[in-house]
């Protein structure tokens, strides 16, 4: 991220460099799924305001994740002092016992949090994590195979935004009269993240119900029918099978999609690409439904056994209430931050790094983030829903049918849910 972003919180914010030395020099250990380098600029600038403290930066692969957290907590690693956390599993994860009770820094999250972000980093009134991002979801759509079926662009509007048929119905006619191989693609196709809306926007509800969201509901007739239609895109051949979430941004800058729905953090990569000119509309909806969007994303917690719990949790903040902090972040990583007072900067940043569509995502995003967010449910049975769901997901966009992969997910779901209740 260029310096320009740090221009614009600096004008807005007065930031203390000042720092506590602390007794003896520590290093503490960060773990996170993000690429090498993406947190040095927060990192450069942290250790030269704790000159006594360094922050060694680990990464693991996205699906290696949550394994890597529970088996270095599980064998009480005091060497992992802090890492990322995918907000939902904040609640599974603190009745587990792997993170740390950081309850004392509640007013410090109040005072740049709303509400909502606040709420789903505790688990029985604790808090156990500080929000770092929230995410939405834009879709991308291919000008130039617009322009080679002579047809007009989407529109931007929150009005005109269509529905899942209207945006088969216009791919098809996109495909029939260009290039074009695929009509709508889902870049995390099988994950529940990116689903949800798909099914809960069709009137199915999250797929977990009843007390403490421990009763599992994948198997009602409006989870059946939004099946139907993702299977539909599998089969149809408009969505591809056999490659992976984080191979799926190629399957658009190759020039091949019609529509590609993603969240903003692919703006720079797309627009970078050579063969894609990009446009950008609001993802769609079902007919008669409420427009819904994906939403959450990582926190930061310190665990159990952290040999410097001090200095991880002043790191925590530094990068999650801290808006000097949050800014640095952004260089390496343009997610949507949380913190109220660096969001104004941030989106006139990443609007004018994006000339082309600066003003459709500038209205895109601020819309949907106030407007359409679905959390996906707070439960401590959360992960073994994603778990057992995403399995079925897969199975289905391989070319399992969906009445049967879906009414084995419920069974298995009841019975994990059972033991867990």
């Amino acid at each position: 991220m260029k310096s320009n972003i740090m221009a614009g919180l600096t004008a807005v914010f007065l930031v203390s460099t000042a720092s506590v030395v602390m007794a003896q020099p520590v290093t503490i250990n960060f773990l996170t799924a993000e690429a090498e380098g993406s947190f040095d600029a927060a990192i450069e600038r942290f250790e030269a305001e704790n000159p006594d403290i360094k922050v060694n930066f680990e990464t693991v692969p996205f699906d290696s994740m949550v394994p890597t957290i529970e088996s270095r907590i599980g064998s009480q690693d005091s060497s992992l002092d802090l890492f990322l956390v995918d907000t939902p599993r904040v609640p599974a994860m603190a009745r587990n016992g792997q993170l740390r009770d950081i309850s004392d820094r509640r007013e410090a999250v109040e005072a740049v949090a709303s509400e909502a972000a606040q709420s789903v980093l505790e688990y029985n009134d604790t808090l156990y994590a500080l929000r770092l991002w929230t995410s939405t979801q834009l879709m991308y759509y291919n000008k130039d195979l617009f322009d080679g079926a002579g047809l007009p662009y989407p529109s931007s509007e929150e009005m005109e935004r269509m529905t899942y048929d209207e945006v088969i119905a216009l791919a098809r006619q996109v495909i029939e009269g260009s290039d074009a191989k695929y009509g709508l693609v889902l870049e995390q196709i099988d994950r529940y993240y990116q689903l949800q809306p798909l099914f809960q926007g069709n009137g199915g509800g999250t797929g977990l119900t009843g007390d403490d969201n421990l009763t599992p509901d994948v198997i009602n007739a409006a989870w059946i029918e939004a099946g139907e239609f993702y299977a539909s895109l599998f089969d149809e051949g408009l969505a591809p099978r056999g490659i992976a979430p984080d191979q799926m941004p190629s399957v658009f800058t190759s020039g091949e999609t019609v529509f590609y729905v993603t969240g903003p953090w692919r703006l720079q990569d797309f627009a970078a690409a050579e063969d894609v000119n990009f446009g950008l509309a609001p993802i769609p909806y079902w007919d008669g439904g409420e427009p819904q969007t994906p939403t959450d994303s990582w926190a930061v917690a310190i665990s159990p056994h952290a040999a410097n719990p001090e200095a991880a949790l002043k790191f925590a903040e530094f990068i999650t209430l801290d808006p000097e902090g949050v800014g640095l972040v952004l260089q390496g990583i343009p997610n949507i931050p949380v913190n109220s007072e660096a969001y104004g900067p941030y989106i006139d940043w990443l609007a004018g790094e994006n000339p082309e569509v600066g003003d459709d995502l500038k209205k895109i995003m601020t819309y949907e983030l106030a407007n359409t967010p679905v959390p996906r449910p707070r439960s401590i049975g959360y992960v073994a829903f994603e778990t057992v769901l995403n399995r079925a997901f897969s199975d289905i966009r391989n070319g399992a049918a969906v009445e049967p992969t879906l009414q084995q997910a419920q069974q298995q779901l009841e019975s994990q849910l059972r033991r867990i209740q």
